[in-house]
């Protein structure tokens, strides 16, 4: 028998559906469990299915839009599975581009964040510290961390963790131009793989950062951190990068690769994690520079626009589209006899490679 009406809607808190002044004082874990329980119910309620029943990407994007991100859960909703209808103008070929959502923690667009965080800094850091002095200086990364979570931590909580980390740098004292640094904010893994007895579910708010500069000193930086954290500080832990002096461009490729894969592949599993990272990290910038890795000029490789992959003229393409109504489910676009343009470029490459003919 089915309960519809009286279903109620969860306290959502300031960014959900229901911006009341009682929300103010519930904490964040507290309001996705509520949405979480108001999502279950009316899923049995509504579609008379059982919530583990659903698809996890659904589950994902119902939790996001209860949590009054509307617009985001459509996005994720439509990763992939719809796309862009394009025509090319010169050869007349028609095409599709699927949509791609680019939220930071969509298993589609993490390797679009890769390779945008990657481009970015890889080759202007590279150069940088290639053409300057590197006598008495090193390229290190750098772990901060503070005390584990028992639950999902609140929004301000980020934010806060980034700013101890840009005062502990002001605190060191460092010669101006002489260094600099990039740093991000994250979670434990949901899974306890590497420590297995742990009780904080993942929820360890935690800063990798890569730093070039002067020598630091550890125990300075440690009695530091532990101050500017009163006393919640656990660690601060400096790895210098192998052969750097020797290979600057690889050992920064090495480190990058290192720390942006944290955001190539999101720290959990369930599609219900995945969701509060996504709500948890709303808002906030994860990635930061200082010092001499701020306003880093462009990198000098140009980044290829999209182009037909038989006569290669461009494509008139946007990549975004915002608005639904230009997302076309991809089953309606293939029983019109388009292709993706960029499964046609890789068929076109593996046949080219292989020595065989172009189809």
């Amino acid at each position: 028998m089915n309960n519809c009406t009286e279903i109620a809607e969860p306290e959502l808190g300031r960014d959900g559906l229901d911006a009341q002044e009682s929300d103010h004082q519930t904490s964040l874990a507290k309001r996705f469990e509520g949405a979480l329980a108001h999502c279950k119910v009316e899923t049995e309620c509504l579609d008379n299915r059982l919530w583990d029943e659903l698809p996890e990407r659904e589950r994902t994007a119902r939790l996001i839009g209860a949590m009054g991100s509307q617009s985001k859960a459509a996005r994720y909703r439509d990763c992939y599975v719809n796309a862009i209808p394009v025509d090319c103008p010169a050869c007349l070929e028609k095409y599709f581009s699927r949509y791609s959502c680019t939220l930071r923690y969509c298993e589609h667009c993490g390797q679009w964040h890769f390779s945008r965080l990657m481009r970015k800094y890889r080759e202007p850091i590279s150069k940088l510290i290639a053409e300057g002095r590197r006598r008495g200086k090193t390229l290190a990364m750098l772990t901060f961390t503070i005390r584990a979570y028992d639950r999902m931590p609140e929004r301000d909580e980020p934010r806060r963790l980034l700013q101890l980390v840009r005062k502990l740098f002001r605190a060191l004292g460092l010669p101006d131009k002489e260094w600099g640094c990039i740093f991000a904010v994250e979670t434990g893994h949901e899974l306890a793989v590497k420590h297995p007895g742990r009780k904080a579910e993942g929820w360890n708010l935690h800063v990798h950062a890569l730093y070039y500069g002067p020598y630091l000193n550890w125990s300075d930086g440690i009695q530091r951190w532990k101050e500017l954290t009163a006393g919640q500080g656990q660690g601060f832990y400096i790895k210098q990068c192998p052969s750097w002096r020797r290979d600057p461009e690889r050992a920064v490729r090495r480190a990058l690769v290192h720390h942006f894969g944290y955001i190539l592949k999101p720290a959990a599993v369930t599609a219900e994690r995945i969701a509060a990272l996504e709500v948890l990290f709303s808002g906030i910038r994860r990635v930061h520079a200082l010092g001499l890795f701020y306003r880093l000029p462009k990198s000098e490789t140009p980044i290829p626009g999209p182009r037909c992959p038989k006569c290669g003229h461009a494509l008139p393409l946007n990549l975004r589209a915002w608005h639904k109504s230009e997302r076309v489910p991809v089953s309606e676009l293939e029983a019109e006899g388009r292709r993706d343009w960029r499964a046609v470029k890789r068929e076109l490459g593996r046949a080219l490679a292989f020595g065989g003919r172009a189809p």
